[in-house]
């Protein structure tokens, strides 16, 4: 029964686009919150503190789905065949597209959860993207879509990190898949590539010196001292330079390619993007997040 399950929930997956499916059994996550409180005691999450709080769920997911006894982790690729110009301002691969990722998944994890559901009586799932107390990124490691890079990102041999993840919690047993080995083994280039020295440690990301964090969830003014090296949201910098990401794999969902409105233009003519021009632009993109104000200010950084 398991290993017939199993199969169909893999197959419902990749038919929905997803790119790769693996199972943990539910297991608390001690270890993994211990360093995570370490980490926010460190003041290293920045101005993030959501980050610090529900750590209760965070550890154990029968907090959130009290029958769980499998961990279904998914990945969908969102690289395309575009690439950044160097002289342009640059917004991460991941927020170029028309479309927010959130919304993308959650539609197409309604329609698996539904699918799941009905292939035998009393099945039960409960899905996240990445917008819960949920550790994904280890659960994607237990579940084998990848090792945990030195830049903080799951990566895969075959697509590299240019993914999302997303997981599906059900009330049955399943086949588990192994971890697989970590493969950074002594490559540090996406350590060396930081220009502002945010991965510290390796495996280990500070948020205070991230261009990201700045370009997206910081709210004040950025500190002269961080480089933003021409990015006005988010950052690919240590992914861009990994070995793993020879970017061949690419999705075929246009949701994620860029938008024309915005791709290959000049700081002059993003900046004559007015703010209602850009809740128009952005209305569906996660680089809303910013909000108008911090849009401005991360131009204005590059004038």
């Amino acid at each position: 029964m398991k290993a017939i399950l199993s199969k169909k929930i893999k197959e419902i997956c990749l038919l929905e686009g997803f790119f790769k499916v693996g199972f943990a059994k539910h297991e608390r996550l001690s270890n993994e919150v211990n360093h995570l409180k370490d980490w926010v005691s460190e003041g290293r999450n920045a101005g993030m503190g959501w980050i610090s709080g529900n750590h209760e769920k965070r550890e154990d997911v029968s907090l959130i789905l009290n029958n769980v006894k499998s961990v279904i982790s998914l990945a969908y690729v969102y690289d395309t065949p575009f690439i950044h110009n160097d002289s342009m301002p640059k917004i991460s691969r991941y927020a170029w597209g028309e479309k927010d990722y959130h919304k993308v998944l959650k539609k197409k994890l309604k329609v698996v959860c539904k699918e799941i559901e009905s292939l035998c009586v009393n099945v039960q799932t409960k899905f996240y993207v990445d917008d819960g107390p949920v550790m994904e990124k280890a659960w994607a490691v237990k579940s084998g879509i990848g090792w945990m890079g030195k830049h903080g990102n799951v990566i895969d041999s075959e697509a590299g990190s240019f993914f999302f993840l997303s997981e599906i919690f059900i009330n049955k047993e399943l086949e588990y898949d192994k971890p697989v080995d970590d493969l950074c083994e002594t490559c540090r280039v996406c350590v060396d590539a930081c220009p502002t020295g945010a991965i510290y440690k390796e495996y280990k990301v500070d948020a205070n010196l991230c261009i990201s964090y700045h370009t997206i969830e910081n709210r004040a003014d950025i500190p002269s001292y961080i480089d933003l090296s021409g990015w006005i949201f988010g950052c690919d910098i240590c992914q861009d330079v990994c070995p793993y990401n020879k970017r061949i794999i690419f999705t075929e969902d246009k949701s994620f390619y860029p938008m024309m409105e915005i791709y290959e233009k000049d700081i002059y003519e993003l900046s004559e993007i007015n703010e209602e021009g850009f809740n128009k632009v952005f209305a569906d993109s996660p680089v809303k997040r910013a909000k108008y104000s911090g849009w401005k200010r991360n131009l204005n950084r590059m004038l």
